[in-house]
């Protein structure tokens, strides 16, 4: 099927999958996955609102992964590095694979703030977040010196 309506793909709430510490639980933000309603396979978006006092991510940038992100309603802090930037509706951003500038999305509003998101899907990607003992690869999350983090269930 090609044409989707409006409210066809039902809005699931965000769980973080971080190990812990990381881990930003849920509730932070919802989303609708529009790509994965039509099956598609070399990209993801999602239409995703992040709410109030929340942040979308861990800080991070992606080896081999490229992101965008376009503003649709309310207002957003996007921070890259060190550098702070509010973006409004009918901004947007870029970050290309490889680039090591980490990102992260945080809603200091009072407001829901809603945008695409989408982003390639290259297996063998690494997700790194600086500042941070951890890495994200195809086999889950690790410590920077590769030993995996436990995987929910394995320290309960």
């Amino acid at each position: 099927m090609a044409i989707f309506r409006k409210d066809s793909v039902p809005i699931a709430e965000a769980v973080s999958g971080y190990p812990d510490p990381w881990n930003l639980g849920r509730g932070f933000l919802s989303y609708r996955h529009l790509t994965e309603a039509g099956g598609l396979t070399q990209f993801g978006i999602a239409l995703e609102t992040l709410h109030p006092g929340k942040q979308s991510s861990q800080q991070h940038w992606e080896e081999h992964e490229d992101e965008f992100l376009y503003m649709l309603e309310g207002e957003l802090t996007v921070i890259e590095d060190e550098s702070e930037t509010v973006i409004h509706p009918g901004d947007w951003c870029c970050w290309k694979a490889g680039v090591p500038v980490a990102h992260v999305l945080k809603n200091r509003s009072g407001k829901p703030a809603t945008y695409l998101i989408a982003g390639s899907r290259i297996p063998k990607n690494v997700c790194h977040y600086p500042g941070l003992d951890m890495l994200a690869t195809d086999a889950g999350y690790t410590h920077l010196d590769g030993t995996p983090y436990p995987t929910k269930g394995e320290n309960e």
